[in-house]
């Protein structure tokens, strides 16, 4: 039933399959709701670096660490 999209929908990058250690760009398994589990309905193929980035973070969370990424780093790194 699970299907591996071609690219990661997430960042954009090619899915590759990897022998060993998963790579940034090997599909990942991501549960959307953690608490629901990996059932039907609640999972989606995206790259491991994303599934990294994403980790145990709430959106609420997210959108702090971005917003003050392009505060404190855009002068920085002339972003």
């Amino acid at each position: 039933d699970i299907i591996i999209p071609e690219y990661c929908p997430v960042l954009g990058i090619k899915l590759e399959m990897n022998k060993g250690r998963p790579q940034d760009n090997s599909p990942s398994v991501d549960k959307l709701i953690p608490e629901k589990g990996y059932v039907k309905g609640n999972i989606a193929i995206i790259s491991n670096k994303a599934n990294t980035l994403k980790s145990n973070g709430t959106i609420e969370e997210h959108e702090k660490l971005l917003n003050w990424m392009k505060k404190t780093c855009n002068p920085i790194l002339n972003w």
